[in-house]
């Protein structure tokens, strides 16, 4: 009977797709007076069976669902090309070094590093070779980074490795990374060809107990933005000066953001003389921010930081637009100059946003001067000579500033029809003293006579100064001499004090006379 059922068991589970069918073949075998025993046993023992594959079947899955899974989870957090870790993974496994760190009581100490001009790689090889590139690079790094150190590829050509450190440890650590940067710039030998980088570092430390490591990371990445600014070659530690630079740096540029929106940004005027008889021909522009609570800030604070943000041409429209409204129902005789920096002189259309600040204001066209410094004419001079054509075909007069300051001046004035020669300060602060400096001032005067250009000295500041340039022949200038740059109406009561002061000089003469 036993041996029956069994047979019937197999019979059944042989198959599991066709289970009733075989059920109804094996009640036949066993005969009607066991057919319920059997049955029931049947159907126990083909359970136990189609629940043990089931088992089977699900824990296979489970394992593929694992497996998946870790390589998800890989891939998430490794550099594809390198094999370092990315971002993430660098920051996961960076908490854990920190946590670690802070159980022993060590430092935190993290290093970025960015390859320099690694993009002309991929542009000249191929993108082939840059990633070969940055594998050996990687290597490099890991070899070199030191035991229990976690490198990770940060994106692009940036890398980062930390470190734990002891009190005692900051010039070894200084010193491996200095290393690690000579390392990874040596030349590379790549399918034949010699290919060799640049390299920038930042370190910055702290008790592995009282940082984040996001925080660790952004002070290292302030600390490389130094040494590339400075051209650094060595790594650059980071310092709190550092950061608040960069937290300044972030208000100045939401100031000026705010600062355009609201007006903040005026012009400043100094004024240019006839060096002989002390008239005023004319104004030179500088633009000034009228902070709400810093006062008055000087332009070297805000330009940069303008031209790096990409609202100088906004900026500097508003405060041209400013001083021709101010300065429009002035002496007809007295020149207003502006001056124009080299991002904006890169805009095909700058001559014609100018006349239409010119029409817009309805200030006289042969009364504006445009300063052009030489470093603008550098990049495209076909679009410097027909920006330059158009603004002297509507009557605008230009000026060559700070001219030989630059590499080309010669050439500019052969090729370009400059109105006036301003001659660069640097060369007037101690010309009472040097003779190198007299000798060049008197060589562009003589020049400039012969090509039948006048001359304009800036940079005046002392009665020394103005005697020597007007010894040499110079005839018109600037400088704090006649005046410090002022808002516009002081600048209008200097010139009404001055038309007085001539008025009574002249009405003294016909007297006398």
């Amino acid at each position: 009977m036993l041996g029956t059922v069994i047979a019937a068991v197999i019979l059944l589970i042989g198959n599991g797709t066709d289970f009733f069918r075989r059920l109804a073949d094996a009640q036949a075998v066993i005969g009607p007076g066991a057919q319920v025993a059997a049955i029931a046993m049947t159907l126990n023992v083909a359970l136990i069976l189609f629940g043990w594959r089931r088992y089977v079947d699900l824990q296979h899955e489970t394992e593929r669902r694992i497996e998946g899974e870790r390589r998800a989870a890989i891939a998430a957090t490794t550099d594809p090309v390198t094999g370092l870790l990315n971002r993430k993974g660098f920051a996961d496994s960076v908490e854990d070094l920190r946590q670690r760190a802070d159980a022993d009581g060590a430092a935190l100490l993290i290093s970025s590093v960015q390859l320099h001009r690694f993009r002309a790689v991929y542009d000249r090889h191929g993108f082939d070779t840059g990633d070969a590139m940055l594998r050996g690079i990687a290597v490099t790094i890991l070899e070199h980074a030191g035991e229990g150190a976690v490198v990770g590829r940060m994106g692009g050509d940036e890398f980062a490795i930390a470190r734990t450190l002891e009190h005692d440890e900051h010039p070894g650590a200084e010193k491996q990374i200095e290393t690690l940067l000579k390392l990874a710039t040596r030349p590379f030998e790549i399918d034949g060809k010699m290919i060799q980088v640049g390299a920038f570092a930042g370190m910055a430390v702290a008790p592995a107990g009282e940082v984040r490591v996001p925080d660790l990371l952004r002070r290292a990445d302030i600390a490389l933005d130094h040494a590339k600014t400075g051209r650094t070659v060595r790594p650059i530690w980071f310092d709190a000066a550092m950061e608040r630079a960069l937290l300044q740096h972030g208000e100045i540029e939401q100031g000026i953001r705010f600062g355009l929106e609201h007006e903040q940004f005026l012009p400043f005027f100094e004024p240019q003389v006839d060096l002989c008889t002390g008239e005023i021909t004319g104004f030179e522009v500088l633009a000034r921010w009228r902070h709400p609570l810093a006062g008055i800030i000087p332009p070297d604070r805000f330009i940069p930081i303008a031209e790096e943000i990409g609202v100088m041409d906004r900026l500097s429209e508003q405060v041209i637009r400013a001083a021709l409204v101010a300065t429009r129902d002035w002496d007809p005789s007295i020149k207003i100059s502006v001056n124009i920096s080299p991002t904006q002189f890169s805009d095909g259309w700058l001559a014609e946003r100018i006349v239409r600040i010119l029409t817009e204001t309805a200030f006289p066209a042969d009364r504006l001067v445009v300063e052009i410094t030489e470093s603008s004419l550098f990049g495209d001079i076909d679009l410097a000579r027909n920006i330059i054509a158009s603004l002297k075909n509507q009557g605008i007069r230009l000026a060559l500033d700070d001219f030989g300051t630059g590499f080309s001046s010669l050439s500019h004035l052969r090729q370009l029809p400059f109105d006036i020669i301003k001659i660069d300060r640097s060369f007037i602060t101690n010309i009472h003293e040097s003779g190198q400096s007299a000798a060049i001032v008197r060589a562009v005067a003589t020049l400039a006579d012969a090509l039948e250009v006048p001359i304009l000295v800036e940079g005046i500041e002392s009665e020394a100064a103005h005697a020597a340039v007007l010894a040499i022949g110079c005839s018109s200038g600037q400088g704090w001499y006649f005046g410090k740059p002022m808002e516009a109406d002081q600048a209008a009561q200097l010139i009404s004090r001055k038309s007085q002061s001539a008025e009574r000089s002249a009405q003294n003469s016909s007297r006398a006379a």
